[in-house]
C-alpha cells in the first residue's frame, strides 16, 4: 500500500483519429493498473488529435495545459502521488508525451511513446523517456523520413537522444511490427516508469543521453491500426511469441475499482473540449 493511500497516476493519450476507448482496449491498461495498484486516466484530444509540436491535424490547443488539467481532475477523485505522474501515448499521443517531458518537467517523472517520434527539442531539460517502436512501421517510420499518412517529414529515432539534455535517460525498445500497440507494451512502459519519481530527479546520477535498444519479435501483438479508429487484434499471443526482456510480469494483486471523473470537470475550450479524464481506475491493494 502506498503512503497515505496516494498512488502513481498514468495518463494515456490516444493516437490521431483514434479515441480513448480505442487505446483502452488495445493497451489493456485498466486491468494492468488494477494489478499494479496505480491510477490511470485517458485524455481526449480535440478532433481526435494532439498539438505535439508539429503534428497533427493543425491542432492549436494547449494540450500541455490540458494534461495538467487531467492530473487535477484525477486528484479530485482519488489520492494521487504527485511525484509519480507518468504520461504514455500512442503515435500522435506519444509525440505529445515527449513534448510534455520538455515543457512540463515539474509535472511528470517519466514519459513513454509507442509508435511516435519526438518532434521537440529541449537541450537544457533532462528527460526520462522510453520509446517503443515497430521497425516495420510505415506510418511513423522508426528511421524517420516522409510519412504519406501524416504528409510530413519525421525525425530519425536513432538520433532521438540528441534532442535532449545531458543527464537524460532514453530507452528504445524495438520490435518486429508495424504501427500498432503491442500486447506487451504496457508492461514495458511500467517497468521503465515505476522506479522513477520527481523526488529523485535532481539527486539521481546523470546518465548519458544514449539509447539502449532491445529487439523483440512480438508478432502476436494487439494494436491499433493508424487512421481507422479501430482495434486490430492479431491471433492470440501464444507461447512462441516473444517480447522484450523489459516486459513486466503481471501478477494480479487487487480487485478492480472504477472511479468516474465528475461530469462537471470539463476543460475550458482553450485547453480542450472534453472531460479532463474519461475514467480513473485505482487498485485496492498491493
Amino acid at each position: 500500500m502506498y503512503r497515505g493511500g496516494a498512488r502513481p497516476l498514468v495518463i494515456m493519450l490516444h493516437g490521431l483519429l483514434n479515441n480513448a476507448e480505442t487505446l483502452r482496449q488495445a493497451s489493456s491498461a485498466d486491468s494492468f493498473a488494477d494489478s499494479h495498484d496505480f491510477a490511470v486516466a485517458y485524455g481526449v484530444g480535440v478532433h481526435e488529435a494532439w498539438n505535439a509540436g508539429g503534428c497533427c491535424g493543425n491542432v492549436l490547443t494547449d494540450d500541455v495545459a490540458y494534461v495538467r488539467q487531467i492530473v487535477a481532475d484525477a486528484a479530485r477523485v482519488t489520492p494521487v502521488d504527485r511525484s509519480r505522474i507518468y504520461v504514455w501515448g500512442f503515435s500522435n499521443g506519444g509525440m505529445l508525451a515527449a513534448r510534455i517531458a520538455c515543457d512540463a518537467p515539474d509535472l511528470v517523472a517519466a514519459v513513454g511513446m509507442v509508435g511516435g517520434q519526438a518532434l521537440v527539442s529541449c537541450p537544457e531539460v533532462p528527460v526520462r523517456l522510453v520509446h517503443i517502436h515497430g521497425t516495420a512501421d510505415t506510418t511513423v517510420p522508426w528511421r524517420g523520413g516522409w510519412s504519406s499518412y501524416l504528409t510530413m517529414f519525421l525525425p530519425d529515432g536513432e538520433t532521438e537522444s540528441t534532442h535532449f539534455a545531458p543527464g537524460s535517460t532514453i530507452r528504445h525498445v524495438l520490435w518486429d511490427g508495424g504501427h500498432s500497440w503491442p500486447w506487451w507494451a504496457i508492461g514495458a512502459l511500467w517497468d521503465f516508469s515505476a522506479p522513477l519519481s520527481l523526488d529523485d530527479a535532481t539527486s539521481a546520477p546523470a546518465t548519458t543521453a544514449a539509447a539502449t535498444t532491445a529487439t523483440a519479435a512480438a508478432t502476436g501483438a494487439t494494436g491499433m491500426t493508424a487512421g481507422t479508429g479501430a482495434t486490430a487484434t492479431a491471433a492470440s499471443a501464444s507461447a512462441t511469441t516473444s517480447a522484450p526482456a523489459t516486459t513486466a510480469v503481471s501478477v494480479p494483486v487487487s480487485v478492480p475499482v472504477s472511479v468516474p471523473v465528475p461530469a462537471e470537470a470539463v476543460a475550458s475550450g482553450a485547453v480542450g473540449e472534453a472531460v479532463g479524464a474519461e475514467l480513473v481506475r485505482t487498485g485496492s491493494g498491493g
